[in-house]
């Protein structure tokens, strides 16, 4: 298997804010190097994780999710020395090398930043059944114990998890079935505020939504069903002020 494979493959790199990100192996190791340049590709590298180092030591390891915060100096990561997809979150800070005391545990890979630089949103599951149904919010430099559960997702049909849009406007909390989506929307400027329903799920309605300047961006099976894109302006979500583009 190894002779099928270039064994010093690399990702391609991408452009997040200053910095371009992208993974890399070297001959012989197992585990991917995670790393990044600023302002260009010529610049010298930054590693800001080895997976090789980290699962020194460990029968199993995977690294998970990872997040950097909007100043682009915190990392937080998840790891899953187990094999079972329950994984603890760590935070590095990536312009001293140093991790935090914040650990974590029982997490899933699910990670994402507000915009002050100080608050992380991230999922837990069922430690049986896996399913990953708990979005819980973190402070830096506060103890875990006591973060706040900012939405539990009872229906046992639906998974939920969290993620940032591509403006970095927002923050977006999804419940998701296979026929069905509810979509909760938080200004990312305000992590401590209350999230917002945008539209409750209905049974065979499919949408998936993002950010673009003043309006919301939809894509929805609701009469087409192929999908069709819409928007609406951020301040009026509801339905009847869908316009099609």
């Amino acid at each position: 298997i190894k002779g099928r494979f270039k064994q010093t493959d690399m990702s391609v790199p991408y452009k997040r804010d200053d910095y371009f990100y992208y993974t890399r192996y070297e001959e012989q190791k197992e585990y991917p190097i995670y790393a990044r340049k600023r302002g260009s590709l010529a610049q010298a590298e930054e590693i800001i994780l080895n997976a090789n180092i980290l699962a020194q030591g460990h029968e199993f390891f995977s690294v998970g999710g990872w997040a950097v915060s909007s100043g682009q100096d915190l990392l937080a990561y998840a790891v899953d020395i187990e094999g079972r997809r329950i994984h603890t979150a760590y935070l590095k800070n990536l312009f001293t090398g140093e991790l935090l005391p914040d650990v974590l545990p029982n997490v899933t890979e699910n990670l994402a930043w507000a915009n002050d630089n100080r608050t992380l949103f991230y999922a837990k599951q069922n430690e049986v059944t896996l399913r990953q149904y708990q979005i819980y919010r973190h402070v830096v430099g506060t103890d875990p114990a006591k973060d706040q559960l900012v939405f539990q997702e009872d229906d046992e049909t639906f998974v939920t998890y969290i993620f940032k849009t591509k403006s970095k406007k927002f923050l977006m909390i999804v419940s998701a079935q296979t026929v069905s989506q509810e979509y909760r929307y938080l200004d990312a400027d305000h992590p401590h505020g209350e999230f917002q329903i945008f539209l409750r799920r209905e049974r065979e309605h499919e949408y998936h939504i993002d950010h673009s300047e003043d309006r919301f961006i939809i894509r929805t099976n609701d009469r087409a069903k192929n999908f069709r894109l819409m928007w609406t302006p951020i301040a009026k979500p509801q339905r009847e002020n869908w316009h099609e583009i």
